[in-house]
């Protein structure tokens, strides 16, 4: 895998244009020019030039250390991934939490982040400044919008990394978060500001991105290629989500769902999410443009996209990730969920059926998968190798409570529940299971335009939001628009023991939706639950790795790149050691 170690320095990336390079999509984003500039003013603004400056800021979010690592971070530190070997890449840190302040790819994610709000800084005064023509006003005022929500993302995304949550039990106005800069004063370095002060200017720059891109009755919004009024919402109903303001999650949700644009994809249009032409997506509200041959090409996305790890395609891709059996097991509680075609079994040549299942050992750190060959007989499954191993030479099984078959076996005293399938290809002693949630853009390997936004997103928020204030029916309400479009059974509310039990079926109807979209671990920790990865996995290897990670953990936030603090004119808060 490739690995490049480079030596960052903040100073070269003060906030002028000069030296920068901006990114061009012209013909509707089918052809990609990169000329250098050096500054813009109210003399020579258009709506042309700042729309050209602006792309500039979009492509910067399809930097390979960009988005990848923001995924990375965000997916592999959660529970939903096992990663079938070891490997020397930085990825590896990010999947076992071992930290390095040296870190190629987290300097990276620091560096693009304070590039793209130096371009923003240095642009918006200039948009708020121009005394536009009547006729430029609204597209000069989306413009800023943009900006402005541009900014609040890449403040979201790098104070996740660097920075605990706003519910973290530390508190808002304790925890550092990242350093706040809104001016385009080169000679001002600002200190790290708290978590709460970064939210503040987070909600600040969204809210009035949602008020600058206000469109006329006439007027035409933009794609979900770029941010628009109902990203801005969307946006907003995640921030306060993660700040639980339930009030106003709900409410900006609403305004999304209810804003007529967006619609659930169903069948097979769903089970192929990722395939489809984004803007042709009548699901996603805002993604990142990766566009075909072109971008596959210039951005490295054959070996080094997000998909790349999840899967090999047309010998594309290193296929090395796969799901938690954590996952699995949630996934496994209806047989019949259309997200099953997220994942693609690798079988074996051959019409072998094995039974499968876990080995744990908390105490040695060690689990382990099993599986044993088995032959289908009339309704029963005959077990065919190592038969002795087991209390009874057929597979037990028992209905569950959501009335699907349970099948079961008991060795040594020992209840394992097992999943039976056609055998499947291993990797290292992991069942080959590809991830395809994040590859085949318009049937190229991996291709892959990020979603960061979704309406499926809006629904569980809602959902989630709605328990928190005590409408439970409402809530199951929203829980299940999302189960109908899974094809699982409906909820009821009187099927909850408790309220509590219906907040975790929401929580795990939104660990299965919103799996490998980079959401996973920041849905854990802001609950304050623990990171519980006691299942088969390369995260258990070495010495010192937990089993169990706790929101207070002081890994759960990544390092500030030390060369970032080398180079930083004021000193620089390191976030705690382990």
């Amino acid at each position: 895998m490739k690995y490049i170690q480079m030596r960052l320095n903040i100073k070269n990336i003060k906030v002028g244009f000069a030296g920068l390079l901006a990114v061009v999509l012209l013909d509707g984003c089918k052809k990609l020019d990169r000329f250098p500039y050096d500054s813009i003013s109210d003399d020579n603004i258009s709506v042309g030039s700042a729309e050209s400056i602006t792309r500039g800021t979009y492509a910067k979010m399809k930097e390979e250390y960009y988005y990848k690592t923001i995924h990375q971070i965000g997916e592999y530190g959660g529970d939903n991934v096992s990663l079938s070997g070891t490997t020397s890449d930085e990825l590896f840190n990010f999947y076992r939490y071992t930290r390095s302040a040296n870190s190629y790819y987290t300097a990276r994610v620091w560096l693009f982040t304070y590039q793209m709000i130096g371009s923003i800084n240095s642009l918006l005064p200039v948009l708020e400044n121009y005394a536009a023509p009547e006729a430029e006003k609204e597209s000069i005022n989306h413009l800023i919008g943009e900006n402005l929500l541009l900014r609040a993302s890449a403040y979201f995304n790098c104070n996740n990394i660097f920075g605990r949550q706003y519910l973290d039990a530390g508190g808002a106005n304790n925890n550092l978060g990242i350093p706040i800069k809104t001016t385009n004063d080169i000679d001002y370095f600002p200190p790290r500001s708290t978590v709460a002060q970064v939210y503040d200017q987070i909600l600040s720059d969204a809210t009035r991105a949602a008020s600058y891109m206000k469109r006329s009755g006439s007027t035409l919004p933009k794609n979900n290629n770029y941010a628009s009024q109902e990203v801005a919402w969307a946006f907003l109903s995640r921030i306060y989500l993660y700040m639980g303001d339930w009030e106003k999650a709900g409410l900006y949700a609403d305004s999304v769902i209810n804003s007529g644009r967006y619609s659930l994809l169903q069948g097979e249009a769903y089970q192929k999410y990722a395939q489809h032409v984004p803007e042709a997506n009548s699901e996603t509200i805002w993604c990142i443009r990766m566009v075909k041959d072109a971008d596959f090409k210039d951005y490295f996305m054959d070996e080094y996209s997000v998909g790349a790890m999840y899967s090999t395609i047309d010998q594309v891709g290193w296929g090395e990730m796969y799901p938690s059996e954590s996952y699995l097991n949630l996934l496994r509680r209806n047989p019949n969920d259309l997200r099953f075609s997220f994942i693609s079994n690798q079988p074996q040549s051959g019409q072998d059926l094995w039974m499968i299942y876990v080995v744990g050992n908390e105490t040695a750190k060690t689990y382990n998968y099993v599986w044993k060959k088995v032959q289908r007989s009339g309704n029963d499954y005959t077990i065919v190798q190592d038969a002795n191993q087991y209390s009874s030479p057929t597979v037990q099984k028992e209905t569950t409570a959501e009335g699907n078959t349970q099948y079961y076996v008991m060795s040594g005293g020992t209840r394992y529940n097992v999943w039976i399938e056609p055998a499947l290809i291993d990797r290292n002693g992991y069942p080959k299971r590809y991830i395809m949630k994040c590859s085949y853009q318009e049937q190229q390997s991996q291709l892959y335009s990020p979603v960061l936004f979704r309406l499926a997103e809006m629904y569980l928020t809602r959902a989630e939001a709605k328990w928190h204030r005590n409408d439970f029916s409402g809530a199951v309400a929203d829980l299940n628009v999302i189960r109908t479009r899974a094809n699982v059974p409906l909820k009821t509310v009187a099927q909850a023991g408790t309220n509590a039990e219906i907040l975790q079926w929401i929580l795990n109807e939104r660990r299965l939706e919103l799996a490998w979209e980079a959401q996973r671990k920041y849905d854990i920790l802001r609950n304050q639950q623990v990171i519980d990865r006691r299942y088969p996995g390369s995260h258990l290897t070495g010495t010192n790795y937990p089993l169990e990670i706790l929101p207070t953990d002081p890994r759960v936030v990544e390092y500030i790149p030390q060369s970032e603090i080398d180079a930083y004119p004021i000193p620089l808060t390191q976030n705690p050691v382990n």
